[in-house]
Formats: C-alpha cells, sequence, structure tokens
C-alpha cells in the first residue's frame, strides 16, 4: 500500500500540493464574495470583464492550440525524417562562436566545457571560435579546452575584441570564421558564455537545415539554473521559459520564431559571414522621428531575426532540444532584478517590432505578423482590466476590486494549468507572478516604449554615449515624459467612457462653445 501509494504521488506534477492550496484558497474566497455583481450598478463591470476576456485571452488560448498541434503533430514529422536521414544531413564543417565577457568564471567553465564535449560528441570537424575581451578569460577558455582531450579535428581560436559590448566581440568571431572560407553546407552555432549545451543537443537540431532549404536558423527551448536565494526569482525563470515554449512552439508552426535568442541558435554559415549582416549586426541603429539617430547597443539577436526574415528565409523553433542557461540575477532583490531585465529585454523587442513590421506580410505569414503586432498592442490592453476595476471602484465601492481579483486569481489559475504542457511543474507562485509579469510588465513596455534611446546592460557596465548637447537631452527627457503621460492620460479616459464611469460634461462644453 505505502509502495502505490508513493508511485501515486510521483505521478503528480511537482508543486502539485501547493498549488492544491491555492486553488481551495481561491474558490473559498469566490464563495465568499457577495451578490454585488447581480446588481444593476454592476453591468457595466460584467459586461466589460466578459469583452476583455474574450480580447486578450482568445489570442493566448489559439497560440496554446496552435503550440500544442506543432508540437504534437507536425514536429513529431520533422523529427522522424531528421533521425531517418542520418549522417547523410550533417554538415561537413561546424563553428562554434563563444562570447565570453565578464561572465563569472565558475559559469563560464561550464559553458567551455560543455560546448568543447558537445563538439566532440557530434562527430563533425568543429572549430570553437571564443571572442574573449580579458586576459583571464584566454587563459580559462585554453586550459578547459585542453582538459577535455579534443581530437584534431576540433579546434579551438581565440580572439580578442575591445570591451565595448557583445555587437563587436560578434562581429570579430562573424569575420573570422568567414576568412576560414566555410564550405557552402557549414553552420554557425552562435551562444553566450553562461550557456550549457546539454548532451545531444547538436545533432538533434543541425539535421533541419538540409532537410528545409529555405531554413536560416533555429533555435531551441531553455531551462534556467538561477543563482539566487529567492523562490520568487527561480519561479519566475519558470515561469517565463515555459511560456516561450508555448509562444514559440505556436510560432514556429508558422516557420518563424519571434527570437534568434543569443544563448545558443544555429545559422548557415554563408548567413552570418554575409559582410551585410556583419555591418547590421555591428551597426545596427534606428533613426526615430522624436529621439533622433542612435546606434544599438544591445539586443543582437532581435538584429539577427530582422536580417534572416528581411532576406526571406525561414525560421523554426526546435521544441525537443533544451539548453540550460545559467541566470545570475544582477540584484538579489526580485522587485529590482526583473525590472532592470524587464527593462533591457523590452528595448530590444520595441527597438525592432516596427521594422520587422513595415517588412510586411510578404516577407512573413500574416499569423507571425499579428504576433509582432500584438507586441505593441498587448501592453495596452493588458492595462485595461486594473484601470477599468479601479475606476468602478471609485464610482461603485471597493467591492469591485474584490471580484476583479477573483476573477484575476481564476484566470492565471487557468493559464497556470496551461503551462502544464510545456513543463512538468506547477507551483502556487505563478498565478502571482503571471499576474505581476504581465502588468507590470505592461508598465514597464509603455515606460521604455517612449524611451527606447536608454539602453544598459544588466551584467556589462558599457552605456551608450550619444555626444548630445544639454538641448537634445533635454528635449528627449521631457519629451518622453510628455508623450507616455499623455498616452496614459488618454488610455484612462478612453476606458472611463467606454464603461460610462466617465461621463463627458456636455454642459460645460455647451457653454464655452456658445460663450
Amino acid at each position: 500500500m505505502d509502495k502505490a501509494r508513493l508511485k501515486s504521488q510521483r505521478n503528480w506534477p511537482e508543486g502539485t500540493v501547493g498549488f492544491a492550496a491555492y486553488t481551495s484558497g481561491l474558490f473559498l474566497a469566490a464563495a465568499m464574495l457577495p451578490a454585488t455583481a447581480l446588481d444593476p450598478s454592476a453591468q457595466f463591470f460584467l459586461a466589460g470583464i466578459g469583452v476583455l476576456a474574450m480580447w486578450r485571452y482568445s489570442w493566448g488560448m489559439i497560440n496554446f492550440v496552435r503550440s500544442i498541434i506543432y508540437r504534437t503533430y507536425i514536429f513529431p514529422r520533422w523529427r522522424y525524417q531528421a533521425d531517418i536521414g542520418g549522417a547523410a544531413l550533417l554538415p561537413s564543417k561546424l563553428y562554434i562562436l563563444m562570447t565570453i565577457y565578464r561572465i563569472n568564471p565558475r559559469i563560464a567553465s561550464r559553458a567551455i566545457k560543455a560546448a568543447t564535449q558537445e563538439a566532440i560528441r557530434s562527430g563533425i570537424p568543429t572549430t570553437i571560435v571564443a571572442s574573449i575581451v580579458e586576459q583571464q578569460d584566454d587563459e580559462l577558455v585554453t586550459t578547459l579546452f585542453q582538459s577535455c582531450n579534443p581530437p584534431e579535428h576540433i579546434n579551438l581560436k581565440i580572439i580578442r575584441a575591445a570591451g565595448t559590448g557583445k555587437r563587436v566581440g560578434l562581429a570579430h568571431g562573424f569575420m573570422t570564421i568567414s576568412r576560414d572560407r566555410p564550405p557552402p553546407d557549414a553552420l554557425v552555432v552562435v551562444m553566450d558564455g553562461d550557456t550549457v549545451l546539454l548532451n545531444g543537443a547538436l545533432n538533434k537540431c543541425i539535421p533541419f537545415f538540409k532537410l528545409r532549404p529555405k531554413l536560416g536558423a533555429v533555435t531551441t527551448d531553455e531551462i534556467s539554473e538561477v543563482d539566487t536565494n529567492s523562490p520568487w526569482m527561480r519561479n519566475w525563470y519558470e515561469l517565463r521559459f515555459a511560456q516561450r515554449h508555448i509562444l514559440m512552439s505556436s510560432i514556429s508552426l508558422s516557420r518563424r520564431v519571434m527570437t534568434l535568442t543569443g544563448r545558443m541558435s544555429i545559422f548557415r554559415a554563408d548567413i552570418v559571414t554575409a559582410r551585410g549582416f556583419i555591418d547590421h549586426i555591428t551597426h545596427d541603429m534606428l533613426d526615430h522621428w522624436r529621439l533622433g539617430k542612435f546606434k544599438f547597443l544591445t539586443g543582437d539577436d532581435k538584429s539577427s531575426l530582422y536580417w534572416v526574415i528581411k532576406q526571406g528565409y525561414e525560421q523554426i523553433y526546435i521544441p525537443d532540444v533544451q539548453v540550460l542557461t545559467l541566470e545570475d540575477p544582477p540584484h538579489e532583490s526580485f522587485l529590482k532584478s526583473s525590472t532592470q531585465l524587464m527593462f533591457r529585454w523590452f528595448g530590444n523587442m520595441f527597438r525592432t517590432n516596427s521594422r520587422i513590421l513595415n517588412l510586411g506580410m510578404t516577407r512573413m505569414p500574416p499569423f507571425v505578423w499579428w504576433a509582432f503586432f500584438d507586441q505593441r498592442l498587448s501592453m495596452w490592453t493588458t492595462l485595461v482590466g486594473p484601470i477599468f476595476a479601479t475606476l468602478l471602484a471609485i464610482k461603485y465601492g471597493l467591492i469591485f476590486f474584490a471580484y476583479y481579483f477573483v476573477w484575476v486569481g481564476f484566470v492565471r489559475w487557468v493559464m497556470s494549468l496551461m503551462l502544464l504542457s510545456a513543463r512538468p511543474k506547477i507551483n502556487w507562485r505563478y498565478p502571482f507572478l503571471l499576474y505581476y509579469s504581465q502588468i507590470y510588465g505592461a508598465m514597464m513596455k509603455t515606460w521604455v516604449f517612449f524611451r527606447l534611446d536608454v539602453q544598459s546592460w544588466t551584467r556589462q557596465k558599457t552605456k551608450l554615449q550619444r555626444g548630445l548637447t544639454q538641448s537634445q537631452y533635454l528635449w528627449n527627457f521631457w519629451s518622453s515624459h510628455a508623450v507616455h503621460a499623455t498616452a496614459i492620460i488618454i488610455l484612462i479616459c478612453s476606458i472611463g467612457l467606454a464603461s460610462h464611469v466617465i461621463q463627458i460634461p456636455y454642459a460645460a462644453v455647451n457653454s464655452v462653445v456658445f460663450h
């Protein structure tokens, strides 16, 4: 009996007990709500909640269904073709470009050793190109490479780049590979020095390039190992990667992805060695109507994606291959770390988003174009719910906050259960982290959207020096605040008018017009 009970318990997803406690508390809170929602004064609340649910969550459900279709029906066929192709689908040469800059030596050591071992396991002639900045990294890379006793067909090249950002290091690496004159079928693995390649990752990815002649790049699933004492931070990373797995699988159903992550993506060598591609990565910039011209300091993965889409290549997501990312949060505080990370991520996203949208549906399927458009739309629609609830609570009473948060808890409960399709675990913190990421994330997005020129790394201390005059700096600073505040005011007024919480004072308007 005890063995049977233990076996039954092991079949439950990790974290089930805590999530069950959250579920009980949620339904108890719902049962304790008064009947206020049945009053006539609550009709706009109920109608508004229904409209919001149909608008926002239908998009999430569509992506969820597409993800299931891709991972259950479409990709397994591709995997079968790749498996039966065998050695005939392997390239004649492979390059692994690693960028190592101000990464904790303990973390970099694991990444370097894993990459070398994976190159050996692949059986493919491989050149590992390590782009470094400091002398101590040179010694570290060389020592770890030699400790793996690599065969003759596995080589190491170390290049030194100025410590002015990752883009320069990548450019030097791409030029080094170009000078090696790679064969036409060669592939380039581009990865960070804090990413660990797991056993068999390369050989599971590279056959797809010969199977699909139009394929330009692939990226994979990610799991994280977070160096922190905060369970909230660890669960936040788990949650984000689970969400990423679902969204990337959905988009890949259309043979595209939404980012060629710098953590680990694989490209055709003739793409990354093209002079235009290297110049694009090195000097990518934006000419903004209000903020002027400025170079991109971060976001090389988004620049790569834009180039590959623009050239008409396909990209796919490999859902059955994982790489391990070694996360070192910038602060012990969850709020500070998540804020700084979201500021960088969302800035990279929006600086490239408009250019991808401008390519139009001729360069990508309509669903993919809409997914990029939704990145702009969702930051506003996500804020409608809390603003709407706040306005109703002010007019009709604070009880509406209770209804709103029970509704929020229920929706995030459903979303947390959906994540079980991506990861065999669940956590009682997930509903709270989902709400935090969506609402606080939306606020961060609106902040970043109007300040695209403000950039910084989370690890490196590199800053963008634009050489602005005092008047130009003040214009960018105050105009960003002005347009941001105007947009928020318009949003609040629009929600108030649409819900009849705010009414236009027609008497006052007529008085001004006619007198």
